[in-house]
């Protein structure tokens, strides 16, 4: 198992989320991949519709299928992060991996819970791990924020749901409509709808504007959502598994995480039963030190102090 800019299957033509350009690649969810433009993508049909991945060379497989790639023997299965993410399960000649990009253990959201397969090496990307990291249960998290919602639309205030990703705001979308809430959203998540092309049953989104929706923006464009709700009254949430760690800045925080948190990350880990388990992400340190030695942190080179504090 290798780095360099993306986990490299060793003794194999396949990357996985690659940040540069690459052959093969395999793509674990839509959020994971820039614009790299790699020669071929291996991913589940809702993650290539996401990435709007054209032309006839890419592998669009549905989870569960078995498949093969010369001498490889792959497989796709959900990993639960979201529509369409998947990780890959490849038997590399009897020496067989797992990778799973970020994994969410439980059900509640949009698509499956990660499943497991077992496998001699793991490599999982890790959100989040650190001890205090310990998520409510994901339904509870999310009939509050759509109670927060609605509630904020009763007192004529448009509601504006941050998250991390578009895939997380589709998500988002989902869960609001199922209540009834109307919803409008940044143009990246609006986009992302449009890819779906009726493959996934989505709710009309609008631009923000009359007459009040719930609004669902991404965390990265606060500047955006200022020119778009100039002169409107709102208020603001974190929907986000980010908010565990507090919601300064923002009206109200809820942990809709769209990954494991500590606890249940470690117990996926365990269930795969892998003699190597190889860690990405800013919380590997954390889960690396609860594994032991047959663990060690994947990733790219870190800077190291001058001098010690």
């Amino acid at each position: 198992m290798t780095w360099r800019d993306g986990v490299h299957l060793t003794g194999t033509p396949i990357w996985c989320d690659a940040r540069r350009r690459r052959d093969i690649c395999f793509v674990s969810s839509s959020d994971r991949l820039g614009r790299a433009g790699h020669g071929q993508l291996i991913g589940t049909p809702l993650t290539l519709a996401l990435l709007a991945a054209k032309g006839d060379g890419h592998l669009a497989v549905p989870v569960r299928q078995r498949f093969t790639l010369g001498t490889l023997r792959l497989e796709l299965i959900p990993s639960g992060r979201g529509l369409g993410a998947a990780a890959l399960h490849a038997d590399l000649g009897g020496r067989t991996t797992l990778y799973a990009g970020a994994v969410r253990t439980t059900r509640g959201g949009a698509g499956d819970a990660a499943e497991v397969r077992a496998c001699d090496a793991l490599v999982v990307h890790a959100p989040f791990g650190e001890p205090h990291h310990a998520f409510p249960k994901l339904v509870d998290a999310i009939a509050e924020t759509c109670a927060w919602a609605a509630a904020e639309l009763a007192a004529d205030r448009r509601p504006v749901l941050f998250c991390d990703s578009a895939l997380d705001g589709l998500e988002i979308a989902i869960e609001l409509a199922a209540r009834g809430i109307e919803i409008a959203a940044a143009r990246p998540i609006r986009d992302a709808a449009l890819r779906m092309n009726g493959r996934v049953q989505l709710p009309p989104i609008s631009t923000p504007g009359n007459p009040p929706r719930a609004v669902i923006w991404l965390d990265s464009d606060h500047g955006g959502l200022s020119k778009a709700l100039t002169g409107k009254r709102f208020s603001t949430a974190l929907a986000s598994g980010r908010a565990v760690d507090g919601a300064t800045g923002y009206d109200a925080g809820f942990a809709w995480a769209s990954a494991a948190d500590r606890k249940q990350l470690l117990s996926w880990i365990e269930s795969a039963g892998a003699r190597e388990v190889f860690v990405t992400g800013p919380c590997a340190d954390a889960i690396v030190e609860a594994l032991g030695g047959r663990a060690r942190v994947v990733g790219p080179p870190r800077q190291m102090a001058l001098f010690a504090p």
